[in-house]
């Protein structure tokens, strides 16, 4: 399993790879900016958990596909669907900006209602 993906690049200057974590910092970022959710955090004294806990996970499959899953908490009384709709949007807009080349699948679980 690598830890980059390439972007094709039709310049042929070079090569171009995008690391894992940036897609995670891209998505967690753009998740962060929709009202009404946050992403998740662990809730527990133990460190080591806490570095454990990776709440936007992404995934390169073989056939060249970046799959994002992000658990978030969503605010007591939002639509959920909606903030869902919103943070899809969002997060594929950031994408696109930087890894126009790169397609990619957004799943959100909702973890809890704070």
């Amino acid at each position: 399993m690598s830890d980059y993906v390439k972007v094709k690049n039709y310049a042929k200057d070079g090569d171009i790879a995008i690391s894992r974590r940036v897609f995670e910092e891209l998505a967690t970022e753009a998740a962060n900016r929709v009202i009404g959710a946050e992403v998740s955090k662990v809730k527990s004294k133990n460190k080591i958990l806490v570095k454990l806990y990776r709440p936007t996970k992404v995934t390169f499959r073989s056939d060249g596909k970046v799959e994002i899953r992000i658990s978030i908490t969503i605010a007591k009384g939002a639509n959920a669907n909606e903030v869902c709709l919103k943070i899809q949007e969002e997060v594929a807009q950031s994408l696109l900006f930087y890894t126009e080349s790169v397609p990619f699948d957004i799943e959100i679980k909702v973890d809890s209602i704070a």
